[in-house]
């Protein structure tokens, strides 16, 4: 149980601040202490210094609190079944603690005021607790450990504070927080993890500085929900290990962040959307994804938007859609069969992306200004299509492997520059470019050296300023260049 040995010390000391004659005629105490079968408790005051103590040892205990004052502090305690638990707080300084340890217990905690505590432990099954804080500086902390358990949470003021704790199955916590500061989440506030599937969390914050985040949860089947509405946001996921496992992240403001980090874990969803500016996937950490068939779905629309994503496992599946201004990607990848589909739509665009494995896809599409993609692959099988639609665009590929079908780069717009180095057999290299200045590299500066036996290059530039150089090292190679145009100039080198 959550000492509150701090939080009476201090009430103490603001109370010996007043007069003998004001604390002797103001304090107000009312302590029920029943052990038996069928227990009811009413405890009613209206005064400054109120404080209530419940303790019920039994069965079919009820429990009711209403106390508007003040200086309110209410501590029940209830063993047992059949235990429920309603406690109303109105105005200044609110502390309220509940532990139950039974079955079938359904606990209610509102606070209004000024300084607002809650602190409930559950053990046992199909538990509920609901608990609202209206007020400033509001602080919650649920603990369930069993069955079929449900906290909900509503906090609106200034630096709220909400913690959901679960062990066990079928847990729900729904966490609503409406003001600035506001922090909330399943946290193991001792770094052990929150075990159990099927769990559902529900962060809801509209303000300033929240932060939301998931750590430590070990389990299959679990659903977290962030919603983010305000300025500098932060929604994290650490430590999730498990599998089917629904995580959705929207953040709606300035200065979104969302931070992943798992462990291990297959067939996972993630969905994140972010919508403002200066949104970030990954922080100063790259986002990490450990498993397999994992869906993974990244939406930026905004200023200055960054992703950072790594995925460690075998068929997993990246959409990433980014509209605003210099927006920046990086994606990789270590395993096979992963595809990889990245769009940038805006401008001062930058997407990396590197692939280690087989059967992998990846596909960039830019469409904007001052374009930049660079694409690493080791290993055989792989496909790779950049497309590019604007200005100042510039490809950078790097190849290394075997019968890899298709490595597509098009281009459309102005200053378009290919940069190619392919290591290996039988690959198809088809490049075509559309617009004014366009350059495929080779020779005297860097890249298009694909080495190997059995490999195609096809280029075809349509547009002003091309250029062609080359080489290719090896045996059985084909190369094709068609150039229509202005100033073109084509050398392929063959040995």
């Amino acid at each position: 149980m959550k000492s509150q040995a701090t939080k009476t010390l201090l009430a103490l000391a603001i109370a010996a601040s007043l007069s003998s004659q004001a604390f002797a005629s103001d304090v107000s105490n009312i302590s029920i202490m029943q052990d038996g079968v069928g227990q009811d408790v009413k405890s009613e005051q209206t005064g400054i210094l109120n404080q209530s103590i419940v303790n019920q040892t039994g069965n079919d205990q009820a429990a009711t609190i209403s106390q508007n004052g003040v200086w309110l502090e209410s501590y029940v305690t209830s063993n047992g079944d059949e235990n429920d638990v309603e406690v109303i707080q109105t105005a200044d300084w609110h502390i309220s603690n509940i532990a139950l340890e039974g079955n079938e217990n359904l606990t209610s905690v509102t606070q209004d005021g000024f300084f607002n505590q809650s602190d409930v432990q559950v053990t046992g099954s199909t538990n509920i607790v609901d608990i609202e804080q209206v007020g400033d500086i509001n602080e919650s902390n649920i603990e369930l450990i069993g069955d079929a358990n449900s906290a909900t949470v509503s906090q609106d003021g200034d630096n709220n504070f909400a913690v959901f704790r679960v062990q066990g199955n079928d847990n729900d916590g729904d966490i609503t927080q409406i003001g600035n500061g506001n922090q909330a989440g399943l946290i193991a506030l001792d770094l052990t993890p929150n075990i159990g599937n099927n769990n559902d969390v529900t962060t809801n914050q509209d303000g300033n500085s929240n932060v939301a985040g998931v750590r430590g949860i070990s389990g299959d089947n679990n659903t977290v929900d962030m919603e983010q509405i305000g300025n500098l946001n932060t929604g994290f996921i650490y430590a999730l290990d498990g599998s089917d496992n629904d995580i959705s992240i929207e953040q709606e403001g300035d200065g979104n962040i969302a931070v992943f980090e798992f462990t291990t874990g297959d067939d996972n969803h993630v969905e994140i959307d972010q919508e403002g500016q200066s949104n970030t996937v990954g922080d100063t950490l790259i986002a990490v994804i450990d498993g397999n068939n994992n869906n993974i779905d990244i939406e930026q629309e905004g200023d200055a938007n960054q992703a950072e994503f790594e995925v460690l496992g075998d068929d997993n599946d990246v959409d990433l859609d980014q509209e605003g201004d210099a927006n920046y990607a990086a994606f990789g990848t270590y395993g096979n069969d992963n595809d990889f589909n990245l769009l940038s739509d805006g401008d001062n665009n930058t997407i990396f992306a590197f692939s280690v494995g087989d059967d992998n896809d990846i596909e960039i599409d830019q469409e904007g200004d001052v374009n930049f993609a660079l694409v690493e692959i080791v290993g055989n099988d792989n496909e790779v299509d950049v497309e590019q639609d604007g200005n100042d665009n510039e490809v950078l590929a790097s190849v290394s492997g075997d019968l890899n079908t298709e490595v597509d780069v098009t281009q459309v717009g102005d200053v378009n520059l290919v940069d190619l180095l392919v290591l290996g057999n039988e690959n198809l290299v088809d490049i075509i470019q559309s617009g004014d200045g366009n350059w495929v590299g080779g020779e005297t500066g860097g890249a298009f050296a694909i080495v190997g036996d059995n490999n195609s290059f096809i280029v075809s530039q349509t547009g002003n300023d091309n250029i062609v150089t080359g080489s290719q090292a090896g045996a059985d190679n084909s190369v094709s260049v068609t150039q229509v145009g202005d100033f073109n100039s084509a050398t392929v080198i063959q040995n």
